[in-house]
């Protein structure tokens, strides 16, 4: 059995409609290498002299060599996982299935983006970003449906939202999460497209072997799986 810390973030603060992607995503690694890789992280940003947040809306120019280096950070580090889904918004109807209630409908897209990750008789420690909700018991529900479905496979040992300015992960998580709905709303092709975040998705792309980050995998892919959601 191994135990896990899943780091959470999620796009869906955007209601650009020229963007119709949204990308819900986490980063995954053993709990017990958390701390080797925090350090490894915070001693990049004490080099580079990063004091603050980073993160995709923090990409610039002028920290080039900080993000080229978090790509092969995350490219080295064979125990990170990083998984997201991509939603199409034209696709999302909260009004036939949730009641109406966008929110319910973005929590029960959380849910997609766990359920089919977490593996049988493996423990997982699961830290959402924390943000403002309608309703004060959206984490609550959201941990009671997965320990729910997940009985007698994979252990939840908690889930709870965290602050992600004292989270590097969930900052990492954040930035690939961003390359990725970058990629897919095909921002690059635009005519005021940020030459440097346009060079950053394809730098991410080529370490993986991949043209773009316009791609989807198969449900068991661990390092970098990306799951286009179709939903009703």
């Amino acid at each position: 059995m191994t135990i896990y810390n899943v780091y959470c973030d999620e796009s869906r603060h955007t209601s650009d409609p020229s963007q119709p992607y949204i990308v819900i995503g986490a980063l995954q690694c053993p709990r017990e290498e958390k701390h080797r890789i925090v350090g490894r992280l915070h001693g990049l940003m004490t080099k580079h002299c990063i004091k603050s947040e980073f993160g995709w809306k923090k990409l610039s120019p002028n920290k080039a060599e900080f993000y080229r280096s978090l790509i092969q950070i995350f490219s080295e580090e064979n125990s990170l996982s990083f998984r997201c889904i991509v939603i199409d918004r034209r696709q999302l109807n909260h009004e036939q299935w949730n009641d109406g209630d966008k929110e319910l409908g973005f929590y029960k897209l959380y849910y997609q983006l766990l359920v089919h990750w977490l593996q049988p008789g493996e423990t997982y420690y699961i830290y959402l970003d924390w943000q403002q909700n309608a309703s004060s018991t959206r984490f609550e529900e959201l941990r009671q449906i997965l320990v729910h479905k997940l009985s007698g496979r994979a252990k939840l040992a908690c889930l709870e939202p965290v602050e992600s300015h004292n989270q590097p992960l969930i900052q990492l998580s954040d930035l690939l999460m961003g390359a990725v709905g970058y990629s897919w709303n095909e921002m690059q092709k635009r005519p005021k497209a940020s030459v440097f975040k346009s060079a950053f998705v394809e730098e991410l792309a080529s370490s993986l072997g991949k043209g773009s980050l316009r791609f989807t995998t198969t449900r068991g892919e661990r390092n970098f799986n990306i799951f286009n959601w179709r939903g009703k």
